[in-house]
């Protein structure tokens, strides 16, 4: 079946045998390698995304009333076990997400050549949008914040220690994009988190999907709120340089560029090319060459520091299981449901890779700078406690970053590289999937 052709290809992705994934995905359609490594590298924050752990009831609650009503009903739910604030949380990450995809198909708003969090996700065109807006992508990011407290908070009611058993079938998953009420074609998790991969393979319908289980435990805890820590520092970054400013500028000029073309017909050649990713640019570069928010790029440096904390936590407690049931993430002794490999080892050298991220966020080790480089660099802690205008020229000349600039220990790749040979050079999407 074509489904079981591309489980195979996402495995080959996962392991250490790129040659073949790119070989059977273009099999799929996909035109070409770069293309194929642009979905590869978005793949494992989709999955995150959506492989996220529930209660093996709410995979029946999530099929047949959506995520809005599965979220309301966990959150009505008294008295809630342990498991229950595992669902609880989940939910509210998935609501989270799926919230964002709905606001992007209501404008229209693709967005992908922006390369962010949940913005990557594919979103179907809606014939009947609503103008764009120049606050979309703040007060997307906004909303979003509010979503991982609301996870985080029902995951922390989750006490230490004690053991949790959720099951979850993927293929009952699914993002209500249209805000029709009804799982249409296209909205599952799984294809859009093979769509993200492959373009637009055909999956059929939802019932052609055989089913994905996977089994969560006490350890999966601590992942999730890992990730929750990761999208809101993304998120707190997003909005700490608000390009709502940028953004209006782009769309004025637009429009005053369009009234002065007037009835002269298009230079349809270059504009289709170039212009959509010329205005994305010109929205970033706007929005990063300002004075960033300070109180927000701290709140960012410290989900940063949270992500590695719990983290931590996860391979900890990861660490102890000795049974071997649908993992998501395995140890060293276990087999990942999903089908992927880790070689033996992997953890350790994820954590190594995460202990000099520490130590950069920390201040005790800094990034190498050319011009001072080998008795120094930048601090990188300094940065996020008070950010600067990002400027590209001043940053490669020197004086942009000169207050941040000092002697010290400075970050070497040897954990980076250890890391990235355990991959087989998949660094990237494996990085993303253990956060």
């Amino acid at each position: 079946m074509r489904f079981e052709r591309i489980q195979s290809s996402l495995k080959h992705l996962f392991i250490q045998q790129p040659e073949a994934a790119f070989a059977q995905a273009k099999a799929f359609g996909v035109p070409d390698e770069a293309k194929l490594i642009g979905f590869a590298l978005a793949l494992p924050l989709t999955l995150a995304f959506l492989a996220t752990p529930a209660l093996a009831d709410t995979n029946s609650l999530i099929a047949e009333n959506g995520l809005a009503g599965a979220l309301k009903q966990l959150s009505a739910q008294a008295d809630k076990t342990p498991s229950d604030q595992f669902a609880l949380g989940a939910v509210h990450f998935l609501r989270g997400i799926e919230k964002t995809l709905q606001v992007r198909w209501e404008h229209n708003a693709v967005l992908d050549d922006l390369d962010l969090p949940v913005l990557r996700l594919p979103v179907p065109p809606n014939p009947d949008a609503k103008p764009f807006r120049a606050d979309l992508i703040t007060g997307l990011f906004t909303e979003i914040l509010t979503d991982m407290d609301a996870s985080r908070a029902a995951l922390a009611n989750v006490p230490d220690g004690v053991e949790i058993s959720l099951e979850l079938n993927l293929a009952d998953l699914w993002f209500d994009i249209n805000m029709n009420g009804t799982r249409d074609l296209g909205e599952g998790a799984i294809e859009v988190g093979a769509f993200t991969l492959m373009g637009s393979p055909d999956l059929g319908d939802a019932d052609s999907i055989p089913p994905m289980d996977v089994r969560f435990d006490t350890a999966d805890v601590a992942w999730l709120t890992a990730y929750t820590h990761m999208v809101s520092a993304a998120g707190e970054m997003v909005v700490a340089f608000d390009p709502t400013e940028a953004i209006t500028n782009v769309m004025n000029a637009n429009a005053k560029m369009i009234e002065l073309r007037g009835d002269a017909p298009q230079n349809f050649g270059w504009d289709m090319q170039f212009g959509g990713w010329v205005d994305q640019f010109a929205m970033a570069y706007g929005a990063l060459n300002q004075q960033p928010d300070a109180t927000r790029t701290r709140a960012a440096h410290a989900h940063f520091l949270n992500m590695i904390a719990e983290n931590k936590t996860f391979w900890a407690t990861l660490a102890l299981e000795t049974d071997n049931d649908r993992e998501w993430i395995p140890n060293d002794t276990q087999t990942a449901a999903l089908g992927f490999d880790l070689l033996p080892g992997t953890g350790d050298a994820w954590q190594a890779v995460l202990a000099d991220a520490e130590a950069l966020l920390n201040g005790d080790l800094l990034i190498e700078y050319w011009r001072i480089s080998p008795a120094g660099g930048v601090n990188v802690k300094k940065m996020f406690m008070d950010p600067p205008v990002i400027d590209i020229v001043t940053w490669v000349q020197g004086s942009g970053l000169l207050p941040y600039l000092e002697r010290g220990p400075v970050i070497t790749g040897e954990n980076h590289s250890r890391f990235e040979d355990m991959t087989g050079g998949n660094i990237f999407m494996i990085s993303f999937l253990l956060n």
